[in-house]
């Protein structure tokens, strides 16, 4: 009986693996993009690689609502179902955000799993220091802690003044959407 069980198990993991290895990826990326463009969101000029368990995308341009606002060099998204995970390297913000933040943003980590999969988890890291944002979709509550680089201490204080500081000096933010 319990062979049969581990057999069951085995049979079944190939084929869900199966079926995100051969997931025509590209063409739910230019699906998604379709969807995407009612709301005057437009990415341009990316290359796409299928790399059977993950989609690669490079230099690609997003444009929304006609302006140009960020170039992406490269962005790796693995869907997998129970662990989901979405990569983004070397993004360059427009310079009409340059009196917020600061422009460099070296990566963002995005993640979402079966154990909390009303949970979104984002890690990003840039010329404005590090943060850790959770979005909880039930909820629709954005909760981000911010740990500012000196730079945004010092040029972009303005900025700063939307955060709450904790007791441990860190800074959060909490929106409901």
């Amino acid at each position: 009986m319990v062979k049969k069980i581990i057999k069951f198990f085995a049979y079944l993991s190939f084929f869900i693996l199966a079926i995100i290895y051969f997931a025509p990826k590209i063409s739910l990326y230019y699906l998604l993009e379709s969807k995407i463009k009612p709301l005057d969101v437009v990415v341009t000029s990316e290359v796409l690689k299928d790399n059977g368990f993950s989609l690669n995308i490079k230099d690609a341009t997003v444009i929304v609502k006609s302006i140009e606002s960020a170039k992406i060099k490269e962005l790796d998204i693995k869907l997998i179902g129970f662990y989901n995970r979405i990569d983004v390297y070397n993004i360059m913000l427009s310079s009409t955000a340059k009196s917020f933040i600061p422009l460099q943003v070296e990566k963002i980590n995005i993640l979402h799993h079966l154990f909390k999969p009303l949970d979104i988890n984002l890690f990003v890291k840039g010329g404005f220091g590090e943060a850790n944002i959770n979005v909880n979709i039930l909820e629709r509550k954005l909760h981000l802690k911010l740990f500012p680089s000196k730079l945004m201490k010092q040029k972009y204080k303005n900025s700063l003044l939307h955060f709450k500081k904790s007791e441990n000096g860190e800074l959060t933010y909490d929106k409901t959407f």
